[in-house]
C-alpha cells in the first residue's frame, strides 16, 4: 500500500511519520527548545562555535534545518547548511565552503583563506553575520577539523566573525574532545534519547500536524510503554514502526492499533528489549 493510499484511508492532510527531515513535524521537547534557544543566543551574539552531538536517530538533523529555516528568516544572518562531504583533503573543503558562500576560490590554500577571511570582515561590517552549519560532521577527519580550528581565528577583538555549528553523531564529540584546542574553543550539546512523556508527545503532535483525529491506539499507556521500549526513546525508530503501524492497519480495515502490534512491528526491525 502507498502513500497515497494511507493517506486517503485515514483521511489524512499528509503522512504523520515520513523518515525525512521536515522541520514542520519536529516536536520542540524541552531538549530540543534548550538546543535552539542555546544556538540562536550564541549565533545572535556572536560568542562562539558549538558542536551537537547524540545517537542515531536522536532528532539531530531534523534539529538543524529548524536552525537553518529560523536563522534564514532574519536577514541579519547569512546561513548556509551544509552535509559533511567525503572529502578527503582541507583544501577540498575550504573550496566547498567558500563556495556555498559565494566567495571566489584560488588554487592557492592560503589565497583562499585570505579571501574568507576578506569576505567575513565585509559581512561584519555590513552587520551579517555569517553562520555555518554542518550535519554529519562526524565524518569530519583531523584536517578538517584542523581548518574549522583555523576558521575560528577569524574574529575581532570582541566578535566570532562566522559561528559553526557542527551537528554530528556521538563519534563527533570523541572526535572533538580528542582534539583538545578545538575542544577548548567550541561549546557543547549533547542530545539524547527522549523520555517516554516526549515521546508520546511527538507522536500525537506529528498526528495533529497531519490531520488525523481520534486516538490511534486502543490501549494508549500500554501501546506508549510499548514503543517505548522497543525504540529506547529514539524518535526516528519510533517514527519508523508508526510508519508500519499504518500500512497494516490500513491492510487489515482497522483505524486503531494495540500494544501488540507495536510490539510485532518492532520486532520486525529488529528492535530489541
Amino acid at each position: 500500500m502507498d502513500v497515497t493510499a494511507i493517506i486517503k484511508y485515514f483521511a489524512l492532510n499528509e503522512h504523520p511519520f515520513m523518515t525525512s527531515p521536515d522541520p514542520r513535524f519536529l516536536y520542540f521537547s524541552s531538549q530540543v527548545k534548550e538546543a535552539l534557544a542555546k544556538c540562536e543566543f550564541m549565533a545572535r551574539d556572536r560568542i562562539g562555535p558549538i558542536y551537537m552531538y547524540g545517537p542515531i536517530g536522536s532528532g539531530k538533523t531534523s534539529l538543524v534545518r529548524r536552525l537553518a529555516e529560523k536563522l534564514g528568516q532574519d536577514e541579519r544572518y547569512n546561513v548556509k547548511l551544509l552535509i559533511s562531504p567525503n572529502l578527503k583533503s582541507s583544501n577540498a573543503f575550504l573550496r566547498l565552503i567558500l563556495e556555498t558562500f559565494d566567495v571566489k576560490t584560488e588554487r592557492s590554500y592560503t589565497a583562499s583563506l585570505a579571501n574568507f577571511e576578506k569576505f567575513l570582515i565585509e559581512q561584519y561590517q555590513a552587520k551579517k553575520a555569517p553562520v555555518l552549519l554542518i550535519d554529519e560532521a562526524q565524518y569530519l577527519n583531523r584536517d578538517q577539523l584542523k581548518l574549522i580550528h583555523y576558521l575560528l581565528n577569524f574574529e575581532t577583538n570582541k566578535t566570532k566573525l562566522l559561528q559553526i555549528v557542527l551537528v554530528g553523531q556521538e563519534e563527533l564529540g570523541a572526535k572533538i574532545m580528542h582534539y583538545r584546542e578545538l575542544a577548548s574553543r567550541m561549546f557543547p550539546i549533547a542530545m539524547n534519547a527522549m523520555s517516554l512523556d516526549d515521546l508520546r508527545d511527538m507522536i500525537s503532535f506529528r498526528l495533529n500536524v497531519a490531520g488525523f483525529r481520534g486516538d490511534l491506539f486502543a490501549d494508549p499507556a500500554e501501546a506508549y510503554k510499548t514503543l517505548y521500549t522497543y525504540t529506547k526513546g529514539l524518535p526516528r525508530d519510533a517514527i519508523k514502526v508508526c510508519f508500519e503501524l499504518f500500512i497494516e492497519l490500513a491492510a487489515q480495515g482497522k483505524k486503531q492499533a494495540t500494544a501488540k502490534h507495536v510490539e510485532e512491528i518492532a520486532k520486525g526491525q529488529n528492535l530489541r528489549l
